[in-house]
C-alpha cells in the first residue's frame, strides 16, 4: 500500500505532529473554537476536543488506496487536511461520542457514523448539531419573540445612566451573599475584595465602597483609595471579612466563622444582596461620552434598580405556576456537594427569581412553537444560554465579563454572583438571543463548512463543499438505505450493531474522575425534559442515568475497579464491532498513575495492543480545568489493533530503551516545532509511549526471568521520570 505492511493505516506509520498541533494551538488559543468550527459552540460540553485534531485523526486512521489522487505516502496526506474528502461510505463508531467532534468530523469526510452516548444531554446535543434547519427560520423566531415578548422582558433590565440621565440597558448586575454572625446578628458581606472592574474606558478602576456601596473610580485598586461620597479610606483589593471558608465580624469581640456552617445552622441559604449595575447608555455611546467604554459603565445599585427587582419578583410569585420550571431536587454527587452544603437543595434554587421569571417566559414561548425541528433547535439554544443565566455565575473583574456556572468543570457556588440580562443585550454575554445567533451560525458553518490551515506566515481560510447534514437512521439498517448517521443513548457496553461492520472507532472516553458528566449535565437534563420528555423516551427519567456510566465516582460508589471494568467491555464491544483490520483511536490524559494504569488493564483485557501514539493538543489553552490539571497541554493519542498472534518475548531493559528513545525523538519534535512541554507533559508521554511498547509485548515481558507485570512496569518508568525531574533534564529518562 505504501511499501510497509498492507494492513497497516497511515496513523500508525506517520503522524504530522508540527502541522497538527500548530493548527490546534491556533484553534484552542489564537482564535478561539467560534472562529474555526461554529459548530461547536451551538451547546456547552465538557472537555470537548478539538475538530482540527479529529479530523487529522480521522484521515490518518481511515486513508488507503481509495482514497483518490493520493500517493500513498502518510507525509503527504496532510495535504487533505484542507481538501473535501469523500471516503466513499466507511464506517465510523464513538461508543463515548460526548459533544460528538467525531461525529461531525466524520460525516465532513463523507463517513456514515455511528455516535453512542449514556447521556441524554450529549444525544441531544448531537442531533441538533448533525441535523439541518434553514437559518433564516431562526432569525424569524427571533423577529417574532422580540414582537410577542420583547418589551415584557426588557422592562425588568433597564436602569438610568448616571451619567446623562437617559434610559439605559442593565448588562449585569451584582451581589453579595450575606451572613449572620451568629454571636451577634450582624449581617457580615462576604465579600472577598471590593475591586469592581477595570474601568472599559481604560481611566482606572472601579471599586466598591465597604461602608456605604458606592461605586466609584480610583486610579489602581491595589492602593489606597477614599470613597467620594462618605470619604471612608481603604484598599479596595486588601479590604476582605472572608478568609477562605470562614469569615469575620466587623465586631472583634466575635470569632471567625466556617461559612458552611452558619449556613448549616441557620437552615437557609445566604442572603443575595444586590449592590451595582453595569450598564450600556446607546446616548452616551453616541455622543461620544469619554468617561463610559462605548458607552459601558459601572453604578450602585439605586432605589429603582431595588425596586424594578423587587417587582419582578411579585411577578414571579404569582405566575410561577404557570411557568416550564424544573422541581426537581439537587441530587448528592461529588460535584453538587458543595452546593447542597450552601443551602441549593433542587436546582430552581440556582436562579433568583427575576431570572425564573424571565427564563421561564421565554421557555413558555418557545414550546408554543409549533415546527418541532424550529422548536428544539430553540431549546438547544435556551439551555446553553443557561449556563450564563443562574446565581453561580462570577465576573472576571480584570477583563470586564461574566464567567458562567462551569468555568471549572464543578458546581462551586459564587459568593459574590452576578445577574446577567438573560434576554437581550447590545454589549456582554448571556443574552438568549445570543445564544440563538450562536445556532446560526453553526448552521450556516454546516452548510457553507470551512477550513484555517496555516500556510507557513498565517492562517487562510479555504472553503469546502461537503456539507454537515445528518440525515438520521433509526438503525444500522437504515445506513444503507439512504441515512448516515446512527445515534445511541445507552451504554455502549452492547450496541446493536453486526459484527465486524465498522471500519474505524474514534473516541474521547472518560478520563476517570476528571468530569463527572453525569452531575453535571443534570443542571441542562433537567430543563431540557420538560420539553423533551413526550416526544423522546431518553428524557423520562427524573435524571440522567448514571449506574453504567465510566467513570471513578465515590458517590456512585465507583471506584478504579468499576472503572476498568466499564472501559473494557466498551473497548471489547468495539473490537466485535470492527472489520479484521480496523482499528481503535482514543486520546486520553491524566496526572495519576493509577488511571494510566487503568487504561493499560482495560485495553489488555479487551485484546488490543497499541501500534502507535502522539501527543496533540488538548482542550483549550485557557481552560480553568486545564489550569487544575497543572497546566496539562496534551492529550496523548492511541492507536490500537485487534491481538491476532502471540508477540514474542522482550526484556525490560530493550523496552525500556524503546521507550526512552521515542520520548527524546517526541520531544524534539515538539521543541523543534516552537512547542513547549510542561512536567505533565512529559508524564502523559512517556506513559503513553510506555503504554505502546509495554501492550506490544504483553504478556511476554521480562526482567532476566522475572515477569514485568502491568503495575510494576508503570512504577519502574515513573522512577525514571521522578529522577528526570529531579535533575531538570529533558533529554531522555
Amino acid at each position: 500500500m505504501w511499501g510497509l505492511c498492507p494492513l497497516k493505516r497511515p496513523i500508525e506509520v506517520a503522524f504530522p505532529l508540527d502541522k497538527v498541533n500548530k493548527i490546534a494551538e491556533m484553534e484552542s488559543t489564537g482564535f478561539g473554537r467560534r472562529h474555526y468550527r461554529p459548530v461547536y459552540v451551538m451547546h456547552k460540553w465538557w472537555a470537548r476536543r478539538l475538530g482540527s485534531v479529529f479530523r487529522a485523526l480521522l484521515l490518518y486512521a481511515l486513508a488507503d488506496n481509495d482514497l483518490q489522487d493520493w500517493d500513498g505516502n502518510p507525509e503527504n496526506l496532510q495535504d487533505f487536511y484542507s481538501r473535501d474528502v469523500d471516503f466513499g461510505g466507511k464506517t465510523v463508531l464513538d461508543p463515548m461520542m460526548g459533544g460528538g467532534t467525531t461525529v461531525v468530523e466524520a460525516l465532513r469526510l463523507g463517513c456514515k457514523v455511528i455516535g453512542g452516548d449514556l447521556n441524554p444531554v450529549a444525544w441531544f446535543i448531537v442531533k441538533k448539531t448533525v441535523e439541518d434547519i434553514d437559518p433564516m427560520e431562526l432569525r424569524r423566531a427571533l423577529s417574532e419573540i422580540e414582537v410577542e415578548l420583547g418589551d415584557n422582558l426588557r422592562k425588568y433590565y433597564r436602569t438610568t445612566c448616571p451619567e446623562c440621565g437617559n434610559e439605559a440597558e442593565g448588562i449585569y448586575y451584582f451581589y453579595c451573599k450575606e451572613a449572620l454572625c451568629p454571636e451577634c446578628a450582624n449581617a457580615i458581606p462576604l465579600m472577598r475584595n471590593y475591586f469592581l472592574s477595570k474601568s472599559p474606558s481604560m481611566q482606572g478602576d472601579y471599586v466598591v465602597c465597604p461602608r456605604c456601596w458606592s461605586v466609584f473610580l480610583t486610579k489602581n485598586a491595589k492602593k489606597t483609595a477614599k470613597c467620594s461620597k462618605c470619604e471612608e479610606v481603604f484598599t479596595p483589593t486588601d479590604r476582605s471579612l472572608v478568609s477562605g471558608r470562614t469569615f469575620r465580624c466587623e465586631n472583634t469581640s466575635c470569632k471567625t466563622h466556617s461559612i458552611v456552617k452558619t449556613i448549616r445552622d441557620s437552615g437557609t441559604r445566604l442572603n443575595e444582596r444586590l449592590y451595582a449595575v453595569e450598564f450600556y447608555c446607546r446616548h452616551c455611546d453616541e455622543s461620544g461620552n469619554k468617561k463610559l467604554g462605548n458607552g459601558r459603565g459601572y453604578k450602585s445599585a439605586d432605589s429603582e434598580d431595588l425596586a424594578l427587582l423587587e417587582s419582578a419578583h411579585r411577578e414571579f410569585r404569582r405566575i410561577r405556576d404557570t411557568l416550564p420550571l424544573p422541581d426537581a431536587a439537587l441530587p448528592l454527587g461529588v460535584e453538587t456537594r458543595r452546593a447542597l452544603n450552601h443551602g441549593y437543595l433542587n436546582f430552581q434554587d440556582m436562579f433568583n427569581a427575576r431570572q425564573l421569571l424571565n427564563l421561564g417566559k421565554i421557555y413558555r414561548w418557545i414550546l408554543g412553537v409549533q415546527d418541532w425541528n424550529l422548536r428544539e433547535f430553540l431549546i438547544l439554544a435556551f439551555s446553553n444560554c443557561l449556563k450564563y443565566n443562574n446565581m453561580f455565575a462570577k465576573y472576571n473583574a480584570t477583563r470586564g465579563f461574566i464567567t458562567d456556572i462551569f468555568r471549572t468543570h464543578s458546581f462551586s457556588p459564587s459568593l459574590s454572583p452576578v445577574e446577567a440580562n438573560c434576554y437581550d443585550t447590545s454589549k456582554g454575554r448571556g443574552a438568549f438571543t445570543a445564544f440563538v445567533k450562536l445556532v446560526i451560525e453553526g448552521k450556516e458553518y454546516c452548510r457553507e463548512p470551512f477550513e484555517r490551515v496555516f500556510d507557513g506566515k498565517s492562517m487562510k481560510k479555504v472553503t469546502l463543499q461537503n456539507r454537515i447534514n445528518g440525515k438520521l437512521a433509526r438503525n444500522y439498517t437504515d445506513l444503507h438505505d439512504g441515512a448516515n448517521v446512527l445515534l445511541l443513548c445507552g451504554s455502549s457496553e452492547s450496541v446493536p450493531i453486526p459484527d465486524s461492520s465498522i471500519d474505524a472507532v474514534v473516541t474521547d472516553p472518560p478520563y476517570s474522575d476528571n468530569v463527572m458528566y453525569s452531575e453535571l449535565s443534570n443542571f441542562f437534563y433537567v430543563w431540557l425534559r420538560i420539553g423533551l420528555k413526550e416526544r423522546y423516551q431518553e428524557f423520562r427519567t427524573e435524571y440522567v442515568p448514571w449506574v453504567d456510566e465510566v467513570i471513578e465516582n465515590k458517590t456512585q460508589a465507583k471506584g478504579r475497579e468499576e472503572y476498568v471494568r466499564g472501559l473494557t467491555k466498551v473497548f471489547s464491544e468495539s473490537k466485535r464491532v470492527l472489520i479484521r483490520d480496523g482499528i481503535l483511536v482514543f486520546t486520553f490524559h491524566h496526572t495519576k498513575l493509577s488511571v494510566w494504569g487503568a487504561l493499560l488493564e482495560a485495553l489488555l483485557q479487551s485484546g488490543f495492543y497499541i501500534t502507535a501514539t502522539y501527543p496533540v493538543r488538548s482542550e483549550m489553552k485557557a481552560s480553568t480545568h486545564l489550569h487544575e490539571m497543572e497546566n496539562i497541554a496534551y492529550d496523548m493519542v492511541f492507536a490500537c489493533r485487534k491481538r491476532t498472534t502471540n508477540p514474542v518475548t522482550v526484556q525490560w531493559s530493550a523496552l525500556r530503551e524503546h521507550v526512552v528513545q521515542s520520548v527524546a525523538e517526541t520531544l524534539e519534535n515538539l521543541q523543534k516545532n516552537g512547542l513547549s512541554t510542561s512536567k505533565q507533559d512529559l508524564f502523559a508521554i512517556a506513559l503513553g509511549k510506555l503504554l505502546q511498547f509495554y501492550s506490544k509485548y504483553y504478556p511476554n515481558v521480562k526482567d532476566e526471568e522475572r515477569e514485568v507485570r502491568p503495575d510494576l512496569a508503570l512504577s519502574l518508568i515513573e522512577a525514571d521520570i521522578t529522577d528526570v525531574f529531579q535533575s531538570g533534564s529533558m533529554c531522555g529518562l
